[in-house]
């Protein structure tokens, strides 16, 4: 809806009817009441001291963006953007366990931190694609059907400062159900023993597990 316009307005605000008579006057005050019963909105941000007031909220068509003046001085006002209207909760994030259902694109050249825990501190309820740092077996890992190491995060440690990749370092105790390559078969597997597993492990057909 367009705003209201400086046509029979009293100067300085347009959101009042100038004085007169007729069908000038209530044309204006029609727009009024339009734009009241709505949501001032425009292809731009609103200027001139007749269009705008501090706390004053509006739509930028062009862009679908909310915004509020957080503050005026004279024909001109500062807007702080709330969101984009074409996007659920105006495209923020919920703060507490936020779930987004579109693609995230990071431009940072910095980091991303993910959740650090022990093994003992894994969820509850693991569902496929969870991914964490252990802090425990101080690896990356990801649930499947089972926790596992993330790409080379399992491979050699150790070695001294800097670390040199020289050993590969395994718990000597399988406490987690575990499928070798996650049901896939001719995939293998190995290991340093003694291994004590106290829990299922599956390997399909075509898989070996070698424990050294």
């Amino acid at each position: 809806m367009a705003r209201p316009g400086s046509t029979t307005s009293e100067t300085g605000n347009n959101y009042q009817s100038a004085n007169g008579t007729g069908a000038a006057v209530r044309a204006k005050l029609n727009e009024i009441f339009q734009a009241l019963r709505t949501f001032s909105s425009g292809s731009s941000d609103p200027s001139g001291a007749a269009n705008i007031a501090q706390y004053q909220a509006h739509i930028n068509t062009s862009t679908n963006l909310l915004k509020i003046a957080t503050a005026v001085s004279g024909d001109s006002a500062t807007y702080n953007t709330l969101g984009n209207i074409t996007l659920d909760n105006l495209g923020h994030v919920v703060a507490a366990s936020p779930t987004m259902t579109g693609d995230v694109t990071m431009s940072s050249t910095g980091f991303l931190k993910i959740p650090v825990g022990t093994t003992a501190q894994r969820p509850g309820s693991a569902a496929a694609g969870q991914f964490r740092y252990n802090s425990t077996l101080n690896q990356f890992e990801g649930y499947t059907s089972a926790w596992g190491a993330i790409g080379g995060g399992g491979g050699a440690t150790g070695g001294g400062t800097p670390k040199e990749a020289i050993f590969h370092e395994n718990e000597n105790q399988m406490d987690n159900d575990y499928t070798i390559g996650d049901g896939t078969s001719n995939i293998n597997a190995g290991v340093f023993g003694p291994l004590t597993i106290n829990a299922t492990l599956t390997i399909p057909a075509g898989s070996v597990v070698s424990i050294v």
